[in-house]
């Protein structure tokens, strides 16, 4: 029997096609008018892909086009077949032959089809030989020219194949269930480096003979290098970077670890990058798990659009990595660092079968960098970091089903959805890493990662993978956790009121469940943990409430009146918690327990407005040197909500020594400037608007000089419209004060708000600011007039893509009908499908908004 194989992932755009409107509707994933299930399942691969092999040249690097010689081995699965499809997007194919075959094959701009006479045989092996020419594509890999916008820096190259970009740039199965093994062969001028994954196999120079622009030839000297991935990764992680560097290597003998890092930067890689290797022996430790590749490279790149991305032994990461060392204190790279290394085990080691199992890649690699932070800065800070990710859920992460998505669904419109749902997997994926930590204890909870990993090494995964390897190796059964945790969204919000008995010596406890409780969403069942101190302080006992629906009860004997009680002092259970009590009894909190978890919910606990006596112990925590930062943030954020701005401006004038603290106070400063009225003290606003301007100019932290920057946009401070213009000119790590200053003049809606963005969406500014500038332009509305509009509808044609996207958002904001035609006619003439699905995707969203759905 014949058939035709599809070898190629059903995107999303594909499934969607036409949809748009049941992510209108009642029930994502499914479109009301035909009845059709727009779920997205993983694609047939119907072959083993074994191995690729590319030659790759590179002419000229100003010259946006490659010539590529790809070799594509596999064994045909299941039956015999005359036919195999490849995406391939936006590639030129020239020819294609198979030893054995005759091959016939066309394209469409988004797939590859080859027809095989005979049929391809089940088992047997078979090389696949396609030439093409990849020429300068909209996504996948990003070249970099020369610009005389940019004197001095060489062109540059990246890839970037996640989630299903890397067809951009070579014919594959471009989606996550399947691997194989690679190799790049790349020929490129000399002078240029290539880096890719693998070990480095092949070093040497070459002389060619190429054409000039008159016609003539000439010699010209070229490098090949030859990078070899021997052990087998999946296609999105297949990497390639052709450009200058300065490089430092930064591992030992064992294992090396080079920085490629922008030229004349090499003086700064040891103090960024100089953690790495100790990082990876802790995460090799208490994952049980050597490093798994041959070498661990961390390359800088011009316009990477995100933070980084952990191709196989070779990560990319964003250009402002490598810190100037004035600005080390206020930019913290390890947690990027510790991330992108992380997803050697939990990503490339072991990988997602498909998107909606994407948080085992990014949870777990967002645990694993918290588990750094607690390595290097203590528990105290693990914890903080752990109520940061409770803090981002429970604002977004809302129990709505079936409108809402839970963390881990087949149903979305592009992969990227996946990556930033409200059930973000990045925290949600974290912050369940961590309860079962708690609840299972350290030995249990890292033997069952030890166990994932040693399971499913060089294989793909998905969630039911990860729990069974925790259920054998704590003999629980935890189906009803990742039910109620993975696969349904939103977050437990819980009120707890204790009462003492002082007649009975009871203390008891009424808990309630607050939010959204029906057929679709139910009560959530956990163990809240409570911690009792008893009569004076100096023991305490911890015990669990079970929760089992809408309200529990629950009570226990003591005998004394306890000095404290906590409520899940360990942040064991992901819900945001309420706890009914007196100023007193979060003071007593606060003084009397020793752990993180409970410090910061007592001193959210005095948020609401109360006596003098609470504010004078949230000033001296905040005052306090010797207390966590993160506590210290936590009270200054507790004195604004209580309304106390005597204090607020007390501790801005004296606690100085943290930046993260003046960071708050700051902000804190700005809400007080921005709630003013027409009843205030007449001093206050200058006053104010002096103590933010002194910050945003002569502060030595630049996030608080952009901190101060935006508070003074907030709190609608023309008066310092001088101040911003000034920054727009100030150079920074990461551009961070100039973005600043053009976020905050932007909320002044001011003709010159107006002057400015249409500045910094030109040439020569970074990709972030000019993205950042497109988006301001669009919250200007009709401030920035028919100008306006057209440079956004400009920008969708720009070659940086975050700045596509941001002009796109940006047309989707201002709301007007023209936009949603100039976003159609882009994604019909986008080359490749993923393009196309963007632009459709922001077109739809903007119908939705004109209709008023």
């Amino acid at each position: 029997m014949k058939t035709t194989w599809i070898i190629a992932a059903l995107s999303a755009g594909t499934a969607l096609a036409g949809g748009h409107e049941c992510w209108r509707c009642a029930q994502p994933g499914y479109e009301a008018a035909t009845g059709r299930d727009l779920r997205v399942f993983p694609p047939h691969p119907r072959a083993d892909f074994r191995h690729m092999a590319l030659d790759v040249l590179i002419e000229n690097m100003n010259t946006p086009v490659m010539k590529v010689e790809q070799r594509l081995t596999f064994v045909p699965l299941g039956e015999s077949a005359e036919s195999l499809s490849l995406d391939a997007k936006a590639l030129k194919v020239e020819s294609v032959s198979a030893a054995g075959y005759v091959t016939t094959f066309d394209t469409d701009g988004a797939k590859l089809r080859v027809t095989f006479d005979p049929p391809l045989e089940a088992g047997r092996e078979v090389t696949l030989h396609t030439s093409y020419t990849v020429m300068d594509p909209p996504l996948g890999l990003i070249w970099t020219p020369e610009s005389p916008a940019w004197p001095g820096r060489a062109a540059q190259l990246h890839t970037q194949g996640q989630p299903e970009t890397n067809s951009y740039w070579f014919p594959c199965h471009d989606f996550p269930n399947d691997r194989l093994t690679t190799e790049i062969r790349a020929t490129v001028p000399q002078g240029f480096l290539v880096v890719s994954n693998g070990r480095l196999a092949e070093r040497q120079g070459a002389i060619r003979s190429m054409e000039t622009a008159l016609g003539d030839s000439e010699l010209r000297g070229y490098e090949v290098y030859r990078w070899v991935q021997d052990t087998p990764h999946v296609p999105y992680l297949v990497s390639l970077v052709v450009g200058k560097f300065d490089v430092v290597d930064v591992g030992d003998k064992a294992l090396s670890m080079p920085v490629y890092a922008p030229v004349g930067r090499g003086k700064d890689v040891p103090a960024v990058f100089g953690r790495t290797r100790d990082m990876a022996a802790y995460f090799a430790k208490v994952l049980d798990e050597p490093y798994p590749w041959a070498q661990y490279a961390q390359v800088s790149v011009w316009n990477f659009g995100s933070g980084g991305m952990e191709n196989t032994g070779a990560t990319t990461l964003h250009e402002h990595v490598v810190t100037r060392a004035d600005a080390l204190a206020d930019f913290d790279q390890d947690g990027l660092i510790a991330h992108e290394l992380a997803h050697q085990w939990f990503g490339d080691l072991v990988t997602c079968n498909s998107w909606e199992h994407i948080w085992l890649n990014e949870g777990l690699a967002t645990f694993m960098n918290t588990l750094w932070l607690e390595r290097r800065d203590g528990k105290d800070a693990y914890l903080a970091e752990v109520q940061s990710l409770y803090d981002g859920l429970i604002a977004k992460d809302h129990a709505a089903a079936p409108t809402a998505l839970p963390m881990a669904s087949k149903a979305y419109r592009d992969p990227w959805d996946t990556f930033s749902r409200p059930a973000n997997p990045y925290g949600k994926g974290a912050s369940i890493a961590h309860m079962l930590r708690v609840r299972l204890g350290d030995e249990v909870f890292f033997k069952g990662l030890a166990t994932f990993i040693d399971r499913h090494k060089f294989e793909t995964a998905e969630t039911a993978d990860l729990r069974r390897a925790f259920e054998d190796a704590s003999g629980e059964s935890l189906e009803q956790f990742f039910a109620q945790w993975v696969f349904r969204p939103g977050v437990p919000h819980v009120t707890v009121t204790p009462k003492w008995d002082a007649g009975t010596g009871t203390l008891s406890f009424e808990v309630e469940q607050t939010q959204t409780i029906d057929g679709d969403n139910p009560a959530f069942e956990f163990d809240l943990p409570v911690e009792i101190a008893q009569a004076g302080g100096a023991t305490t006992i911890r015990e669990r409430i079970e929760v089992r629906g809408r309200n529990t009860t629950a009570s226990i004997v003591l005998g004394e009146k306890p000095a404290w009680v906590a409520i899940d002092p360990d942040l064991g259970v992901l819900a945001s918690v309420t706890v009914n009590a007196d100023e007193a009894a979060f003071l007593a909190q606060l003084d009397g327990t020793p752990g993180m978890g409970a410090k910061l919910a007592a001193v959210r606990g005095l948020h609401a407005p109360g006596s003098d006596a609470g504010s004078e112990r949230l000033r001296r925590v905040v005052a306090d040197r010797s207390s966590p930062v993160a506590l210290r943030v936590a009270a200054v954020r507790a004195l604004t909500a209580r309304g106390a701005q005597g204090d607020v401006r007390a501790v801005a004038t004296h606690a100085i020594d943290a930046w993260q603290v003046r960071e708050a106070t700051t902000s804190a400063l700005g809400d007080i400037l921005a709630g003013l009225n027409a009843g205030s003290d007449e001093y206050a606003r200058p006053r104010l608007i002096e103590q933010l301007t002194l910050r945003a100019q002569k502060d030595a932290s630049t996030i608080v000089r952009a901190a101060a920057l935006r508070a003074l946009g907030r709190g609608g401070a023309t008066e310092a419209q001088g101040v911003m213009l000034a920054a727009l000119g100030t150079p920074s790590q990461g551009d961070t004060i100039r973005q600043a200053g053009l976020e905050a003049l932007a909320m002044l809606k001011t003709p010159e708000a107006v002057k400015a963005a249409m500045r910094l969406t030109g040439q020569g500014f970074e990709s972030r600011t000019r993205a950042a500038a497109a988006t301001a332009l669009a919250s200007l509305g009709p401030v920035a007039g028919e100008e306006g509009y057209s440079r956004l509808v400009a920008l969708l044609d720009d070659r940086e893509v975050r700045v596509r996207r941001a002009a796109g958002e940006g047309l989707v904001q201002r709301g007007e009908a023209r936009g949603e035609s100039e976003l159609r006619a882009r994604a019909a003439t986008a080359r490749g499908p993923d393009l196309a699905r963007w632009f459709t995707n922001m077109a739809d969203d903007l119908k939705a908004k004109l209709s008023g759905n």
